[in-house]
């Protein structure tokens, strides 16, 4: 099963993926988190954290799961602890978390990620950032920053790119058949074949 929460000024996508057992795994925890963390500790057996990069909006929920092992591109690794490229010093906020202090899984391009009963695969797609990543599981894409409804992530932010963009997008649309369900980082649900054939930044 897959739920959805939407916190934080910036309006950010957060999704956990459970079994029948009631495991999860939590996707991209973000600001504002502690009723969807208490909700989730209430609900589920947390088992690990997905992040498909690392700006603010997408890992500052991780404070109430440090617990877990955290899964992240290893050219992102860097902004957990970094408020220039994390976007915490928009918010006047020093980035909180130390790697150091962290069951911390680097993620690579293809990966294959064994957990709560489901192969996640990982896909690098850079452009929002350096170490932007989807992960998809079944006939689901959890596209973070990347691919967007009628849209796609920025890129004037720190290790941004809108060629690395322009490819990632691209290999998405290689990578993924059209009826897959696309879970973004923002706003709402779409699909590969929808985004194909509409998506202004795919033309």
């Amino acid at each position: 099963m897959i739920e959805s929460y939407t916190t934080g000024s910036f309006f950010t996508n957060s999704y956990i993926v459970s079994n029948d057992k009631k495991e999860c795994v939590i996707i991209d925890p973000g600001l504002n988190y502690k009723k969807a963390a208490e909700y989730i500790k209430a609900n589920y057996i947390p088992k690990a954290i997905l992040l498909t990069h690392g700006h603010l909006d997408h890992i500052d929920g991780l404070m109430y799961f440090l617990d877990l092992p955290i899964y992240i591109h290893k050219l992102d690794l860097d902004m957990l602890s970094d408020a220039e490229t994390s976007l915490y010093d928009m918010i006047d906020r020093v980035a909180p978390f130390d790697p150091n202090n962290l069951d911390i899984r680097l993620i690579h391009d293809k990966d294959k990620l064994n957990l709560i009963g489901y192969e996640f695969n990982v896909l690098h797609t850079p452009g929002h950032t350096n170490g932007s990543c989807c992960f998809q599981f079944e006939k689901n894409v959890f596209s973070g920053d990347t691919l967007f409804y009628m849209s796609c992530g920025r890129t004037d932010f720190p290790t941004g790119s809108f060629e690395k963009m322009e490819k990632s997008l691209e290999k998405i649309m290689n990578t993924y058949p059209d009826d897959y369900k696309v879970f973004p980082g923002h706003n709402e649900m779409t699909t590969i074949g929808f985004e194909r054939k509409n998506n202004p930044f795919l033309k």
